[in-house]
């Protein structure tokens, strides 16, 4: 006798797989794109012809090495690691997920912050795993004195830590990530790709702890988003078990030789992060201008929120604000679903023209918009003394050359 036919092959699917929600953004052409915290520079062309050439040199019927390890021994050089310790992927999105894979028990839990980048619960839950969420900050920090007292508690458990933190811009400090890891006995998965517009560098904290992995990527910085390439730094015994579950051929020639490309350009990635941070506290003010709200942020993008009497108010004020801009050719992000953020927008620090874009569209709209009082960008003051010359360094701030690429 014959199995009925099933009605919704759907129904394959795990159950709590089923219940994500699927991963979107409405791709829409603009003038100016600020929704997805790329940077507004591409790679020089003279680099983009050269990885092209050489590409057509590559034989590309022969599937190319098995785990990218010319790739993997400059990533070593650049961070004075052992090439051993590096695993590269298809962006650090593929080894975030490989690496909870690996470190999770099925029915095990992992301790994530919120608000969080929305891809983490589907890796989490992906691995067989739940994530167990802390709340939101009213002031939108980390929560890192509650995380600590999770830590405490629960030791083993594996935590996914966004420093500087996607959607909110929000960064740890060396010492509370040192604080984590002295109490931890499971894995610190460390997101960090921002790492390159932030003063706080984690990367020492490797040599001392082999239960953490800092996860990187060249989206940002090295301008090459559209070539989806990442890496993650650890313990060169950690990462010679998670090649065995790593699909192998993983990464093709194409991005592995644009990474090094990329690498080989470092000054011109070094221009490009010196200009983001001089230009992250003009963007602050123009929006603050405008009577949003700002919050410090130690990434690529600012998060605003548009005034309003209530949560209700608040989202259509930023819906509004939203689509006023992108009627002008200014594409933002409403994060206002993410928990914590009702009426918030995330917005990329652009270029000079996409800031006077920006500035002559809001305040085109500005008689609408609720004026906030003076002082509306949140920790003002120390937001400049970030990017200001020769502003004193915090413990375990990277020293930064003149060109303000961060040394090693």
């Amino acid at each position: 006798m014959k199995p009925p036919r099933m009605a919704d092959p759907a129904l394959l699917i795990r159950p709590e797989l089923r219940a994500l929600p699927a991963y979107h953004l409405e791709q829409t052409e603009c003038r100016w794109k600020l929704d997805q915290n790329e940077v507004p520079w591409e790679l020089p062309r003279r680099l983009k012809i050269a990885v092209a050439n050489a590409l057509a040199e590559e034989p590309w019927a022969r599937y190319p090495d098995f785990h990218a390890d010319g790739l993997r021994r400059e990533l070593g050089r650049l961070h004075a690691w052992p090439w051993e310790g590096v695993l590269a992927g298809n962006g650090s999105n593929e080894l975030l997920a490989l690496a909870l894979e690996g470190l999770t028990t099925i029915g095990g839990e992992v301790l994530v912050a919120e608000p969080c980048f929305g891809l983490y619960r589907m890796f989490i839950q992906k691995a067989g795993a739940n994530p167990v969420f802390l709340p939101p900050r009213a002031d939108l920090a980390l929560p890192m004195d509650e995380m600590l007292a999770e830590v405490d508690r629960v030791p083993e458990r594996p935590v996914l830590l966004c420093t500087p933190n996607n959607p909110t811009g929000a960064a740890a400090t060396f010492e509370q990530v040192e604080a984590l890891l002295e109490r931890m006995t499971g894995p610190l998965l460390l997101d960090n790709a921002y790492a390159e517009f932030c003063r706080y560098d984690y990367r020492p904290l490797l040599a001392k702890y082999p239960n953490l992995l800092i996860f990187r990527t060249f989206s940002k910085a090295w301008s090459l988003a559209g070539l989806r390439l990442g890496y993650l730094l650890a313990d060169p015994r950690l990462v010679t078990e998670l090649i065995k579950i790593k699909l192998p051929y993983n990464l093709n020639r194409a991005s592995a030789a644009a990474g090094q490309a990329a690498l080989e350009a470092e000054p011109a990635a070094a221009r490009r992060v010196r200009t983001i941070l001089g230009r992250r506290p003009q963007w602050a003010k123009a929006l603050a201008a405008a009577g949003l709200e700002v919050f410090p942020s130690e990434a690529n993008f600012l998060l605003v929120r548009a005034a309003g009497e209530d949560e209700a108010a608040r989202r259509a004020a930023a819906k509004g604000i939203r689509d006023g801009l992108a009627e002008r050719g200014i594409l933002v992000r409403d994060v206002g679903g993410y928990p914590g953020l009702a009426g918030c927008l995330r917005v990329s620090v652009g270029s000079g023209g996409a800031l006077r874009a920006v500035e002559a569209a809001l305040g085109a709209a500005s008689p609408g918009l609720a004026r906030l009082q003076p002082g509306a960008v949140r920790g003002e003051a120390s937001a400049r003394a970030s990017v200001s010359k020769g502003a004193r360094r915090e413990p375990g701030e990277p020293r930064r050359r003149a060109n303000g690429w961060r040394s090693t």
